[in-house]
């Protein structure tokens, strides 16, 4: 479940900084890249302009679609495109709320960034189009060879002030547009996470409970019933004065008893395992490995205990990622790697035939959910042929 990628303010100022040697900047992808933004800066802003001064009674509606315009063309100069706002946010055209958020603002840039970029760059286009039509004058006639020369010295210095230029300008106007639309657009990133988190939640909460039935019907109540039938065998034995056949029913009612047991214990042990409360995560992910119907070896480093909720996470991952590996590899041997340190650090890996995926709904996807509630993180990786890898992070503070 990837995540879209975040630039922090130093990426950000890193990936904009123009090359230490002049002469690079004929070959650097920002400075070409920050023609194009230049361009499309004067066509996005001037359109804007021309929407607010016709449409002046939707201005809103115009600064909501000129902000959600500008998200988007950050990755003209190869920067992550920063989250949409939602439309729902403004009701209908005139909705005043279609200015906060930073929209205004940006409107405003825009508009200014397309005014001040069309004249240099009007008057850059001229000038390198003008050396260049003396440039092929002067290589296709006669002509000394300072002339030629200095056409082509004059054109490359053209050419370097024009992209310097640029790239000047673009980075002053990407850098105040993602002042002021980061902060809002995280936010509207995190919302739909945590929407998308809680709905998946949702939908893995309702499939254990369907487990936690599906165990009990299948396991205890099987067995209580089969009780309740072996008791009536009995009851009806001693009526009959057969007494062997009496004991022979009770002996199979306490075996029935047994096994009920052992099945409400296994489901009990599935909600929450005791032995994890009692003695911890390696203990508890050692047992379960051990129960597990192919050979498993458990590797620990460190020492830094983890607290009993990071410790149930860690463990249901282990558990569902056994689940899968039994279901559905194929493997054969399967290795799990704890590291008890900050940040907590937990593997699963597996000799299996791989194509395994986080699907929404099932149950790896609420632990990867319940995972990042934790502020850690879950990466899978598993290329058809196998092998597969589950690796996840928990901050572990002492």
């Amino acid at each position: 479940m990837a995540r879209p990628v975040q630039f922090s303010d130093a990426d950000l100022r890193a990936h904009l900084a123009p090359p230490g040697n002049p002469l690079q900047i004929f070959v650097s992808p920002v400075a070409w890249r920050s023609v194009g933004y230049c361009l499309t800066s004067m066509i996005v802003g001037l359109a804007a302009l021309f929407a607010g001064i016709v449409g002046v009674l939707v201005l809103p509606l115009v600064t909501w679609a000129t902000a959600n315009v500008e998200r988007t063309r950050l990755v003209v100069l190869g920067l992550p495109r920063l989250s949409p706002l939602p439309r729902s946010r403004v009701r209908h055209p005139w909705d005043l709320r279609g200015f906060t958020d930073g929209n205004l603002a940006v409107w405003g840039i825009t508009v200014l960034f397309a005014l001040i970029d069309l004249v240099p760059g009007t008057a850059w286009a001229g000038a390198v189009s003008a050396l260049a039509r003396s440039l092929v004058v002067v290589y296709g006639g006669p002509a000394a060879l300072v002339d030629r020369i200095l056409a082509v010295v004059g054109l490359l210095l053209v050419l370097m002030g024009g992209l310097y230029g640029a790239w000047a300008l673009a980075s002053a106007q990407a850098l105040l547009i993602d002042l002021q639309l980061r902060p809002h657009s995280d936010l509207s990133r995190k919302v739909d996470e945590l929407t998308t988190s809680r709905r998946e939640l949702v939908d893995v909460f309702a499939a254990e409970r369907r487990r936690i039935e599906h165990d009990l019907h299948d396991g205890a109540q099987q067995h209580l019933v089969l009780l309740s039938m072996q008791l009536g065998e009995a009851d009806y034995a001693l009526g009959q004065g057969r007494i062997e056949d009496a004991r022979s029913a009770l002996a199979a009612a306490q075996a029935s008893v047994e096994a009920a047991t052992t099945a409400l214990r296994e489901t009990v042990r599935g909600i929450h395992p005791q032995l994890l409360t009692d003695r911890g995560l390696v203990a508890a992910v050692r047992e379960l490995a051990e129960r597990q119907p192919l050979g498993v070896h458990v590797e620990v480093s460190g020492e830094r205990a983890p607290s009993e909720q990071l410790s149930l996470a860690a463990y249901y991952l282990v558990s569902e990622a056994f689940t899968n590996v039994v279901k559905h590899s194929g493997a054969s041997t399967a290795t799990v790697r704890l590291t008890l340190d900050d940040p907590l650090r937990v593997e699963v890996y597996d000799d299996g035939h791989g194509g395994a995926e986080i699907r929404p709904g099932h149950g790896l996807s609420g632990l990867v959910e319940r995972t990042r509630a934790l502020g850690g993180g879950v990466w899978l990786t598993s290329p058809p042929g196998g092998p597969t890898l589950l690796r996840a992070s928990f901050p572990n503070p002492s």
